[in-house]
């Protein structure tokens, strides 16, 4: 790759932590910019821990589009294009009939989940479209794949339009040396769900092929794969991360 510059907003969600973990861990050394809104100790505390003085921290709140538009002006100001980046913010998952729906909170999940990524690549994707093997991952879910399930309509909503935006930009791009591409876990376990009745969770778990959820780990090791070089010619793809729930 041109250079190792790993921007990943949402980094300090449970997938969002393993994921840097695991960059770390590879020894490639990556320069690592990772977005948070609220948690800024989570991040401290996994730099502190793994003495990684490359993991930096940047705050924003990406449901305002003045935020998100100052942070993509950081990020190229200070730091430079990112060569890698992984989008994963989202706001908590609720269950709620589709007329229960507040329409205040399903515009400011989209906004963290679609307007920032459409703000920030406008400004970074014409710069990685340039280097030689840049990457691009979206964090979607296995609800793309599959009959939604019931009483999740906004989130399936929102993670429609993600897939739209990742198979529009990956076709749009298709000729540069970006690769363009999404993973779509099933139920995770992780603080995402901790508005989610046990008893859903559960059910989950025992529909699962495997009779569990997902583990943070498990996503973050198919995102660091298609971040890798040996995604070079996979583009516009999104792969499931589900126990074989979904295919």
């Amino acid at each position: 790759m041109d250079r190792d510059l790993v921007l990943i907003t949402g980094a300090s969600s449970d997938i969002g932590l393993a994921l840097i973990r695991r960059l770390i861990a590879s020894g490639d050394q990556p320069g690592i910019l990772a977005h948070y809104y609220s948690s800024a100790v989570r991040l401290e505390q996994l730099r502190a821990e793994l003495d990684f003085p490359s993991l930096i921290p940047l705050s924003a709140d990406l449901s305002s589009e003045s935020d998100v538009r100052e942070l993509a002006a950081r990020i190229s100001g200070e730091f430079g294009i990112p060569n890698r980046m992984v989008h994963l913010p989202a706001l908590k998952l609720q269950y709620e009939r589709f007329t229960k729906i507040q329409w205040d909170r399903f515009e400011v999940d989209l906004n963290i989940q679609v307007r920032s990524a459409v703000i920030l690549l406008q400004n970074f994707l014409p710069a990685m479209a340039k280097m030689a093997a840049a990457r691009l991952v979206f964090v979607l879910s296995s609800t793309t794949r599959a009959i939604p399930p019931k009483f999740m309509s906004a989130y399936g909503i929102v993670k429609q339009a993600q897939l739209g935006l990742m198979r529009a930009l990956a076709s749009e791009y298709g000729e540069t040396g970006i690769s363009i591409n999404a993973v779509s876990p099933s139920m995770v376990d992780t603080r995402f769900l901790d508005d989610i009745p046990e008893v859903a969770r559960n059910m989950s778990a025992a529909a699962s092929p495997r009779k569990r959820n997902a583990k943070p780990e498990e996503v973050a090791r198919a995102i660091e794969f298609l971040l890798s070089d040996g995604a070079a010619y996979i583009n516009g793809i999104e792969v499931p991360v589900a126990g074989g729930s979904v295919f």
